[in-house]
């Protein structure tokens, strides 16, 4: 399957960024980071960016699960050093949101991706709509607007 696309792999599009040191750890046999330490730090990325987005609002901390991540490796990542995770807000949904997400060494993007997230109710072990103050915010950040 073809890479994504759709997914932007220039820096300028990212609205918010993580940086995340390499660990040696993170490397497997061929000297390069393997892909569990690469989703490890989209997740750095996904937290950052909900934080950033989602500061000024009551979301609980169980409020938002992952139900789909793609990955699209475009280029290796090599230790030591340390990579940057730019993230935006691709779109909102009744339940859900997409975002995005690209991994930088230096100025190469390595790794694009796609996140897809639901509203959930740790209650009802279901998915819920947000409420109105969080369609606000996503409303607000998806025109340019965020807080």
């Amino acid at each position: 399957m073809p890479t994504n696309k759709s997914i932007p792999r220039d820096r300028a599009a990212y609205t918010f960024w993580t940086p995340v040191s390499i660990r040696f750890s993170d490397q497997d046999p061929m000297e390069h980071v393997n892909n569990v330490a690469i989703t490890a730090f989209l997740e750095s990325g996904r937290v950052g960016l909900f934080g950033h987005i989602f500061a000024d609002t009551r979301l609980p901390s169980k409020g938002i699960v992952l139900a789909r991540l793609t990955v699209d490796y475009l280029h290796e990542i090599t230790f030591p050093g340390s990579v940057e995770v730019g993230g935006m807000l691709a779109a909102a949904g009744d339940r859900s949101m997409t975002t995005h997400y690209a991994i930088f060494q230096g100025d190469t993007c390595c790794v694009v991706s796609e996140s897809v997230n639901v509203f959930f109710d740790p209650v009802t072990r279901r998915s819920t709509a947000p409420s109105a103050e969080i369609r606000a915010v996503l409303e607000q950040t998806l025109s340019g607007h965020s807080r």
